[in-house]
């Protein structure tokens, strides 16, 4: 797969001035994940990502006032990104385990060819709380909301009063999984096969004996 952050927005196509600049919102957004990808929130100064966007260090202020306002924008732009690759991979399939463990797999697959989301999402909360916390909050949201309709459709066997702690129960092993392989020192190759083998089981069965 070629990675979604390395795409960006076509200049050969004639634009009006308004698509234009919206395209150059985007260019700069996809710069300024690379380069915090690279070197973190704190080192992403206005000049690398102007320069990694191949525009003039001033295009950043013209299109978002300040450097920290195009810092804000990353993660929720990101995670829409990332929603839209899962949904895209998902959308086809019936409702019940496999679902929920495409959506895993689907998940994984995404920070493996966009190693760069890991560390916008992950240094978001110290230098961009407040995006950080809008995430945290719709992707909560999303999950129970998935979930409800697994349970309503009979495949679950937790009741509703129990959805808000199983969505973060998932979001966890998502997080958690996603440091394991991209925190390490060298960062490892996102191994997804055995991941999402061990999800599976660990959502069917379970791990211990009873």
């Amino acid at each position: 797969m070629t990675s979604d952050l390395a795409k960006t927005p076509a200049a050969a196509e004639p634009v009006v001035p308004r698509r234009k600049s919206e395209l150059t919102r985007e260019r700069l957004i996809l710069a300024a994940a690379k380069v915090v990808g690279r070197v973190g929130y704190d080192k992403a100064s206005s000049s690398r990502i102007a320069e990694e966007a191949g525009i003039a260090a001033g295009g950043l202020y013209y299109h978002f006032g300040t450097r920290q306002a195009l810092l804000d924008e990353l993660l929720p732009s990101l995670g829409e990104q990332m929603v839209a690759y899962v949904v895209d991979h998902i959308k086809h399939l019936p409702w019940g385990l496999e679902r929920e463990v495409a959506s895993f797999r689907a998940y994984l697959e995404y920070l493996a060819d966009n190693p760069e989301f890991y560390r916008v999402f992950s240094e978001a909360r110290v230098y961009a709380p407040a995006a950080y916390a809008r995430n945290f909050d719709r992707t909560l949201r999303d999950f129970e909301s998935a979930l409800r309709v697994q349970c309503r459709k009979g495949f679950l066997k937790i009741g509703e009063k129990d959805l808000p702690l199983a969505a973060h129960f998932l979001t966890g092993i998502r997080n958690y999984v996603s440091q394991m392989y991209l925190d390490a020192s060298p960062p490892k190759s996102v191994e997804v096969g055995d991941a999402v083998r061990l999800y599976r089981q660990l959502l069917s069965g379970g791990v211990f004996v009873a």
